[in-house]
This record gives C-alpha cells, structure tokens and sequence, in this order.
C-alpha cells in the first residue's frame, strides 16, 4: 500500500535499542527507544547518526503513541533533522507518521518545503520506514 499510488522518496532503516520505561515497575506509560544508527535508501542516500531518541506513550487500549526525532547524515556530507509522530494501534504490525525534515543544506532546501508521510514497521532487527513526499496542492 503507498499513499496516492506514487513510490517512496527514500526509505529508513532505524536501528534501535529495547525501551526503557520511564516508570520500570510498571513498564509505562512512557517509554524511550534511543536510535542507535541505521541507513537511508533510495531517493536521499545516507545514514542515521547514533543519539535520536523516540518516545513512545503507551495507552491503556494497548496503542502506542510515538515521537521520534533523530539525525541524517547523507552521501553527500548534508545533515538533515527528522522528527516524525504517529500511532500504531493495538496489536498492528504497522504505523503511520508525520515527518517533518528540515536541513540549512542548500542543495537539499527543497526537504524544508515539503510535508511526509511514513509507513512503518517493526522487524525483528530495526524499525523500516518508508518515507512518502505528499503532493502539494
């Protein structure tokens, strides 16, 4: 499934480490997942620098709210900030999210201007992402 039948810019392969509940006696509501590294594929080429953090709010329906907000290094030395947010529902293998990217590269502005879409899912490994540029109206 891809949004509007188009392909995605680029993809995400995040790599990250177990949550950690905010509250460990309980295991939440909040949780943070720190972003190890990972790769970017596709349209943008790069790599995930370590040191992102995603925040995750578990509900009490079992849906997971996420905020995620980490850093891109491209092929070409350009570094540009990711922030997404999302749901998964309860029990889903799958999410949506909200990208945001912004980067002071002049050769990548055009990233400033757009607005993305994410689908994403956990494999055993990372988590994968692929990242939709939504049409402008």
């Amino acid at each position: 499934m891809t949004p509007f039948g188009q392909p995605p810019l680029f993809s995400l392969r995040v790599l990250v480490e177990a949550p950690a509940a905010l509250d460990p006696a309980s295991g939440g509501p909040v949780r943070l997942v720190r972003i190890t590294g990972g790769t970017v594929s596709g349209g943008l080429s790069g790599a995930i620098l370590p040191g992102g953090t995603d925040w995750q709010e578990l509900g009490p329906d079992g849906a997971i709210g996420i905020e995620a907000r980490y850093l891109l290094e491209l092929d070409s030395g350009a570094r540009v900030e990711l922030q997404s947010r999302g749901l998964r529902g309860a029990g889903a293998s799958g999410f949506w999210s909200s990208i945001w990217l912004r980067t002071a590269d002049s050769a990548h502005a055009a990233l400033n201007q757009a607005q993305y879409l994410g689908l994403g899912r956990k494999l055993d490994d990372c988590v994968a992402i692929d990242v939709f540029a939504l049409p402008q109206l």
